[in-house]
């Protein structure tokens, strides 16, 4: 299979992933970054692999692909979102590090 066509399929089963009632975030993550190793700037991985880290819990990375994709498209109200929840969430376990000290 082409190239292309195994891009766009990985792209594609993350969108099917997505939609899913109980969304695999692991399966998600794994098909983005294949993406991603292939056509780094693709926006929808970035975006999706966000997303996927942050209901990982992984705020940090989650973080790190939201802000990639923000540079492709700075005004998607999803991408923003998630930065502000991904925001949210490491401003709490910050606090809780610095009450547990």
């Amino acid at each position: 299979m082409p190239q292309m066509h195994l891009k766009k399929n990985n792209n594609n089963r993350t969108a099917c992933l997505l939609q899913a009632e109980l969304v695999n975030y692991e399966r998600v993550k794994e098909y983005c970054l294949k993406v991603l190793k292939k056509e780094g700037e693709n926006f929808k991985a970035l975006y999706r692999s966000g997303v996927a880290f942050y209901h990982l819990g992984d705020y940090d990375k989650a973080l790190y692909y939201l802000k990639e994709a923000r540079t492709r498209q700075p005004t998607d109200t999803n991408v923003i979102r998630y930065i502000q929840l991904t925001e949210m969430k490491l401003s709490r376990c910050l606090q809780r590090e610095k009450e547990a000290v």
